[in-house]
């Protein structure tokens, strides 16, 4: 990737996650990027350089917002995972009887809620 090439698609992530130059420049700086707010600003302007170093940190920090970002829009399922730390074949089960593998009809944990009368 070329250098304009990478300032750029830094810049579009930046605001994909929605961050103003500031937001972005604490994050940078909370990674341990070294850099004011002024040179992450002109480096996604194009106009100022950063050296390799700090291009990844700021590339850390743009991932780890785009992440938070995508996780903000997850769909959550319908029943939690369990919490008790045993296997929980729900899922398995669930998968196997949507590609009809011949599973068993759904037990109670599989309906919503957990309702065995819904």
């Amino acid at each position: 990737m070329t250098s304009s090439e990478r300032y750029r698609r830094m810049d579009a992530a930046r605001v994909h996650a929605q961050l103003s130059v500031q937001d972005l420049w604490l994050r940078y700086l909370a990674l341990g990027g070294t850099g004011d707010a002024f040179d992450l600003d002109g480096y996604l302007q194009g106009l100022v350089p950063l050296d390799t170093f700090q291009q990844d940190v700021l590339a850390q920090a743009l991932n780890e917002a785009s992440r938070d970002v995508y996780q903000s829009h997850l769909v959550p399922l319908s029943t939690p995972p369990a919490v008790d730390g045993r296997d929980d074949d729900r899922l398995r089960r669930l998968m196997d009887q949507l590609l009809g593998h011949g599973a068993p009809a759904p037990g109670p944990d599989l309906r919503p809620g957990g309702d065995p009368e819904a």
